[in-house]
């Protein structure tokens, strides 16, 4: 499996935690509620390339020479959620398996494709006590503000448009780090607004998408950290999420972090939102993804993410900005990528509970350390039903 895919297997299906579960079909037998649901996606994306580019090292996802369209999964791939629940002893138990492809092919017969992607997890706990997480599942740094995101029911930015990934990108790469999905042991806790989370996962190891990027084996010689802390009051929230694993290699060892703070306003039926992360060997597109030099020396990156939505009935409109920075590495050069940066204007109405239409704009830009950019436009439309 090549680096490109995998991350394209591991990005995102988080609108169905809000969307689908809504929707979510529910049969009791003999002690257990058994659950189904589901999300089906696809975009009709437009994007101008850019005719002159510069050479931004690090960025291999925006396109350039004549423009292209894709047919594909947005923000958000297919997913097909199966749950079965009961209770022991005042204690509610849980187990979810979640199936995760898309729907997003070049090849005849969908030859070659590598497009999916799983969650297999169990809960076990109570509001007295806590929950207990063991399995498969999206960790907890970078989960608040994905779930924002008004492109989890569009497109965002894309991702290779002539030869489309499972998903796009939203905003991953573009004011904040990508989630993952994490086989983890993770214990969290809810009390009076203020909710808490504790866990270890299995560390990832370094991949690229640029090609010169460290690729190779973390190590594993100690779980990595996730966490979070919240507060949700009467008009929104506030957030901060932190990750941590070490990275244990032949050229060099070093210790892979971040962490994030989100705030979400909501003024009716208005609602603001501001983001901002650090990271230091992270990434900043998903983890551990260009997260250091060929010599598997850690970049340091930064950014935030700003948007804003109003809502009519059952349409919705939003726009956000998000910014991405990252610093040099001894073995890089000035033509590596500097920053990121994309703004997106959405519009998304909701036929029957069920039927979302969308239509984006994105302008996305790419600058390298000597001032060297890539630009593009996308234009999306297309819908999705939950169920």
């Amino acid at each position: 499996m090549n680096n490109m895919n995998k991350f394209k297997i591991s990005v995102l299906t988080s609108a169905i935690f809000s969307i689908a579960a809504a929707q979510a079909v529910e049969i009791e037998s003999k002690g257990y509620t058994f659950g189904f649901n589901g999300y089906v996606n696809t975009h009709l994306v437009s994007v101008n390339c850019d005719d002159n580019p510069d050479n931004v090292a690090g960025n291999a996802l925006l396109c350039s020479g004549d423009d292209a369209t894709s047919v594909s999964n947005g923000y958000s791939p297919a997913s097909f959620q199966f749950s079965a629940a009961t209770q022991k002893n005042g204690v509610d138990i849980k187990a979810v398996f979640a199936y995760e492809p898309g729907n997003t092919d070049n090849s005849a017969f969908n030859g070659g494709g590598d497009n999916k992607a799983y969650r297999a997890f169990f809960t076990v706990g109570n509001s007295d006590i806590g929950t207990f997480k063991a399995g498969r599942d999206y960790g907890v740094f970078g989960i608040d503000i994905v779930l924002q995101d008004i492109s989890l029911g569009g497109v965002g930015a894309p991702a290779l448009v002539t030869t489309p990934l499972n998903t796009s990108l939203g905003g991953a790469g573009y004011g904040y780090i990508f989630t993952d999905r994490l086989s983890q042991l993770t214990y969290s806790f809810a009390k009076d607004g203020i909710s808490a989370a504790i866990g270890v996962f299995q560390p990832l190891d370094p991949v690229t998408f640029g090609g010169n990027g460290f690729v190779g084996d973390s190590g594993s010689k100690t779980p990595g950290v996730h966490g979070k802390l919240r507060y949700d009051f009467d008009s929104g929230f506030v957030s901060t999420t932190f990750l941590s694993q070490s990275v244990d290699t032949a050229l060099n060892d070093y210790n892979a972090s971040g962490v994030d703070l989100t705030l979400v306003y909501n003024i009716g039926d208005t609602s603001l939102l501001a983001s901002g992360f650090s990271a230091d060997g992270l990434g900043y597109y998903g983890l551990l993804i260009d997260g250091s030099d060929s010599a598997a020396n850690p970049r340091d990156s930064d950014g935030y993410f700003l948007q804003a939505t109003h809502k009519w009935d059952n349409t919705k409109l939003g726009i956000n900005y998000g910014i991405s920075n990252v610093e040099l590495a001894p073995q890089d050069t000035s033509i590596q990528v500097k920053q990121q940066s994309k703004v997106t204007v959405g519009v998304y109405h909701t036929l029957w509970s069920m039927v979302t239409l969308s239509a984006e704009y994105s302008n996305i830009n790419a600058e390298n350390h000597e001032g060297g950019e890539i630009k593009n436009q996308a234009i999306s439309v297309g819908a999705a039903l939950s169920f």
